[in-house]
């Protein structure tokens, strides 16, 4: 009888730990219709042909972008989720992968921030602060 219940005991330990992994939110939009029935969690949503930032190290001033070989290269902008500039980038050459890097000029870029390139008055005013970075 003893080592029946440990057998008991283990398979239900077992099982409990195999399900566990089975609940919780997937963290997708779920719409019924034109009703959204559920929500994401906040910042997660992100358009995926857009280039936003996957990685941020401040030390060295450098930013990964995922989608980032179809930007021009030259002075890009990060804007978060409401539109406010967060950063000035300058993006370094495309390599074969998706992802590629940008020196962090000005700011502070967060993770999942919107990359695009840098409108004409904005690179002429970079381009006059920031000459270093228009030689690389």
């Amino acid at each position: 009888m003893r080592r029946s219940q440990r057998y008991s005991l283990l398979l239900g330990t077992c099982l409990t730990v195999l399900l566990s992994g089975c609940g919780g939110s997937s963290g997708i939009r779920v719409t019924e219709g034109d009703t959204q029935i559920g929500s994401p969690k906040a910042g997660t949503i992100v358009a995926s042909n857009s280039a936003s930032v996957v990685h941020v190290d401040l030390f060295e001033r450098i930013a990964t972008i995922r989608n980032g070989n179809q930007l021009p290269t030259g002075f890009l902008v990060a804007k978060n989720r409401t539109g406010e500039q967060t950063a000035a980038l300058k993006a370094r050459p495309a390599r074969a992968e998706m992802l590629r890097t940008a020196d962090i000029l000005e700011g502070e870029p967060s993770i999942n921030d919107i990359i695009s390139p840098a409108n004409s008055s904005e690179s002429a005013r970079l381009g006059k602060i920031y000459r270093d970075a228009e030689a690389e």
